[in-house]
């Protein structure tokens, strides 16, 4: 049942802030009061269901069905929908659905899956059982996701694809909305992008210290974000840069190495593990981009000699990499 589904207080928070920006206060705080959501509660955990519901009903009063995205794209206007937040590299995509939970922006809707192709790949966002008929709530959280992929990157976005029909004057009020191409009544909602970016890590100084930054802010606002947690976050885009991981993570984070080194292991991990599984995903991640050869993946993944990727990828799978290629992908 969706009565269990909670959403937190932050989350919440941004919501009826975006919802402010277009819903008379009248009937906003009406609508709040008969969901019994108050504007300014301290629960930590908000009923997830009674939100979107009281968006859906909002939206249809209003006779907007994208009142929420429009919301947002107030709040992005009065640069209080990403505040403080510095630029994401394009090769961490994995970790939106992480860093839209911290910025307090993930709408708890549903989950972002990476899906790479040969020439283009998307972020699809499968909905969570109970929450299939929230196209609104979807279409807010594709909104967010694009500003959010926006910033720095080095990432093009295609066009965004929706699961809802729109007709054609509803797509291009969307395409108007979202800044690219829209296409609906596809079967996935997602934001498709070029793979370019795919061999671009972050390799400047001021990138580096614009990720740095970043991670220091996340682990401000989140006290109880473990070390082993940011390394893992750090390890995609540093691993093939110039210099050892473990020097980059604890620049990246302020601290010595061997204090990075004490933090993580105090938490059970090893950063030798850490950066071995690190570089397992993301060769499993990239391998379906048949443009990319044995030999530029292992230098992405910071493998001096392309021998040494090869007896590390044995490790992990038991096989060379164009066997395993043809295995899971033919």
């Amino acid at each position: 049942m969706l009565i269990d589904a909670t959403m937190s207080r932050q989350n919440f928070h941004h919501v009826v802030a975006a919802l402010d920006a277009h819903v008379p206060g009248g009937r906003l705080d009406q609508a709040l009061n008969e969901y019994r959501l108050e504007r300014c509660t301290e629960a930590e955990r908000i009923n997830h269901w009674r939100c979107a519901d009281l968006t859906a009903r909002l939206a249809n009063q209003q006779g907007d069905p994208v009142l929420l995205a429009r919301g947002f794209q107030a709040l992005e206007q009065q640069r209080r929908l990403f505040p403080g937040l510095s630029p994401i590299p394009g090769d961490i995509l994995d970790r939106v659905n992480q860093y839209q939970r911290y910025l307090c922006l993930h709408s708890e809707l549903g989950d972002y899956r990476l899906r790479i192709g040969a020439e283009e790949s998307s972020l699809q966002l499968f909905r969570r059982p109970g929450f299939e008929g929230y196209d609104g709530q979807a279409l807010a959280l594709l909104y967010s996701t694009c500003r959010l992929l926006e910033r720095g990157s080095p990432l093009r976005i295609r066009r965004v694809t929706l699961r809802a029909h729109h007709g054609e004057r509803d797509r291009r009020d969307l395409e108007a909305l979202l800044g690219v191409p829209v296409s609906s009544g596809e079967e996935q909602d997602g934001v498709v992008f070029s793979n370019a970016h795919l061999l671009q890590p972050s390799a400047t100084a001021g990138s580096l210290d614009v990720l740095g930054q970043r991670e220091r802010q996340l682990r401000r606002m989140q006290p109880g974000l473990g070390w082993s947690d940011s390394v893992r976050g750090l390890l995609p885009t540093v691993v093939g840069l110039p210099g050892k991981p473990l020097a980059l993570c604890a620049s990246l984070l302020a601290v010595s190495e061997r204090t990075l080194q004490r933090r993580v292991e105090a938490e059970g991990q090893d950063f030798r593990s850490l950066l071995s599984t690190s570089r397992r995903q993301l060769a499993l991640t990239l391998m379906p981009w048949r443009e990319l050869t044995t030999e530029q993946l292992a230098v992405r993944l910071g493998y001096r000699q392309t021998a040494q990727f090869y007896r590390a990828f044995r490790d992990w799978f038991g096989e060379s990499p164009g066997r395993k290629r043809v295995a899971l992908y033919g």
